[in-house]
């Protein structure tokens, strides 16, 4: 069941995430990832200058909003030094309260044809046009000064975290097609050197009439200017000529043009510094685009099924770092696309997919050991000692696969009489007689940390000091015996009145060398205990008649001080050259005989 769960995970995963990455439900994933290792800083072009309305200007000119005539004497300047494009991000869209610094501004625009000036719109509350958002007013700056300059709007869109990713470049007005301020300044700047601009069917724009900023940088990253220095002729016409300069707000708390990039989250970015990037771009030609959802699928689907092979055979330490590779492994080449080849892939979800196939895989992992745990409990809580199954189970004893050679304690019990009461009863009752002494064999043998090693027709055989070390492992077969042998007096009369026969234990106890371990097949093995100290065991129960316990000599000398005996002599075994000293143990001291 675990193999087949680590199987169909993934693909429930895997369907699960490829919704997910459908419907962008991990969309903030995606863009962290983006954030933190796709951008980074590129070399600005040197013919994008920025004319700051900074804190110099500030301070000489007076609190932003200025007169009017100030911005139109830096054009004027601009113009004289040739300069190929003049971007003002600033609304003009109602006359000022001097007309003289109006007509100086409208003037100043007459005067050439390479001047962009900044539009606004208002957003459609109902998006009908299915590529290009709608806007239902579209304020441009006020009378002849429109009609002297082209307009581009300085409209964005922020995403929902408020960090700016996209440049939104064209707005549907009514029938026409309305562009963007940074478009805008591109095309005066192709056409006043001669050159064709990119369209808008040339460049990959979303739905939403937006292309993803490939950053060049952010704060202070293009050249700039103060607009006290151009108007005071500061600065060489060789900085402005055939160039793109961009007038607007630069200094922080005037205009409402400040931004949060991802390339710089701790510092405002201005929005000329925004328009630079975007029109660098447009510069360029080479755009960035999102891979289509069937790209990202088909990456979802192949780490899905690498995971799913490679966690059909690794462990959780092997897991982890397979995972951390793969990871590794989807973010460079989610970066090779990005630099390379101009795609951004949307590998959020694939990253989550390979934790999640992780997690997973740890848990059916750990649920296992529980599993296996609860197994060991189960299989060897039927034959040893509660607190030894716990050693087993907590790895305090170590059961070797084969065998090794260890001195145990080997006890068989016999019930005597067994043969010729299963001859003359149904099988039923043969059956729940002999489940009634097993009862009181593996009580005693448990009771006392001993091993029931096996079941053999009316046997029981039993091993002290494996698979747990048990320092007294012969007095602990010894009492186990002796508890069998109380134990059994109470069963002896009931089974005499049920049935009127007389069935009683005859027991046999050997202490010496033994190999203990797993044994068998690789397909089927059973722990237990081989040698000739298991041979001379079932040979001294053998010889035990109704009721008596048999220990030989090397038991005794192990608890000579706990019981009292009889010596039987030495008994001669077939296929043994020594004979075997034994004795019959007639009563088990408890430590206050003892000492008394």
């Amino acid at each position: 069941m675990n193999h087949k769960l680590k199987i169909i995970l993934p693909i429930i995963l895997f369907v699960l995430f490829g919704l997910s990455q459908f419907f962008g439900v991990l969309k903030s994933v995606d863009t962290a990832i983006h954030d933190n290792i796709m951008v980074s800083e590129r070399t600005p072009t040197e013919n994008i200058i920025i004319v700051g309305i900074d804190e110099r200007s500030i301070n000489e000119i007076g609190s932003w909003p200025w007169p009017r005539y100030f911005v139109a004497e830096a054009i004027n300047q601009l113009v004289a030094m040739d300069a190929a494009a003049i971007g003002v991000a600033v609304l003009y869209t109602t006359a000022g309260a001097v007309p003289e610094y109006d007509e100086a501004l409208v003037d100043a625009a007459r005067a050439t044809n390479r001047l962009v000036l900044g539009g606004s719109g208002t957003f459609s509350l109902f998006q009908l046009h299915p590529n290009l958002l709608e806007i239902d007013y579209y304020a441009v700056p006020f009378g002849e000064l429109a009609r002297q300059s082209t307009v581009g709007f300085l409209d964005v869109i922020q995403d929902d975290d408020g960090v700016m990713r996209r440049s939104l470049t064209a707005l549907r007005f009514g029938d026409i097609t309305v562009h963007s301020f940074p478009f805008e300044v591109y095309r005066t700047f192709r056409n006043s050197m001669g050159q064709t601009a990119l369209s808008l069917d040339d460049i990959p724009l979303d739905s939403y009439g937006q292309f993803p900023i490939r950053y060049v940088g952010g704060p202070n990253t293009f050249t700039s200017v103060s607009l006290w220095g151009v108007i005071n002729e500061e600065y060489p016409a060789a900085l402005f000529r055939d160039a793109i300069v961009l007038i607007g707000p630069f200094a922080h708390g005037i205009g409402e043009g400040n931004f949060t990039t991802p390339i710089e989250r701790s510092i405002a970015t201005h929005g000329v510094e925004l328009y630079a990037n975007m029109i660098q771009n447009l510069l360029e030609g080479a755009f960035l685009t999102d891979a289509p959802w069937g790209i990202n699928l088909l990456i979802l689907a192949i780490y899905a099924l690498i995971i799913t092979l490679l966690f059909r055979r690794l462990k959780p330490v092997f897991s982890l770092v397979a995972t951390v590779i793969l990871i590794a492994s989807l973010l460079l080449i989610a970066r090779f696309a990005y630099d390379q080849l101009l795609v951004i892939l949307k590998v959020g979800d694939a990253i989550i997919l390979l934790l999640a196939c992780y997690l997973a895989n740890l848990i059916f992992s750990i649920l296992s050991a529980q599993n296996d745990k609860q197994h060991i409990k189960d299989l060897f809580g039927r034959f040893v000692a509660p607190e030894v199954v716990e050693k087993i189970v907590s790895g305090d004893v170590k059961i070797e696969l084969g065998g090794v050679v260890k001195e145990i304690t080997a006890l068989f019990v016999d019930i005597r009489g067994f043969t010729a009461f299963s001859e003359a009863h149904p099988p039923e009752e043969v059956v729940g007689m002999i489940n009634r002494y097993f009862e009181l064999t593996s009580r005693s043998i448990q009771n006392n940390n001993g091993t029931i090693d096996k079941f053999i027709g009316d046997a029981t055989m039993a091993l002290f000091n494996a698979p747990n070390d048990l320092p007294n492992h012969a007095l602990c077969a010894v009492r186990a015996a002796w508890a069998m042998k109380i134990g059994a007096i109470a069963l002896q009369e009931q089974i005499l009145q049920e049935y009127g026969v007389d069935l009683q234990f005859g027991i046999g106890i050997n202490t010496g060398d033994a190999v203990v371990g797993n044994m068998g097949s690789d397909f089927r093995m059973d722990y237990t205990a081989i040698g000739d100290t298991i041979n001379t065991a079932a040979r001294i129960e053998a010889n035990a008649t109704k009721g008596q316990i048999i220990i030989s000599d090397a038991t005794y000398q192990h608890v000579k001080d706990y019981v009292q005996v009889t010596q039987l002599g030495i008994y001669n075994f077939k296929n043994k050259s020594i004979g075997v000293l034994l004795y019959s143990v007639e009563n088990v001291l408890e430590e206050e005989d003892r000492n008394a």
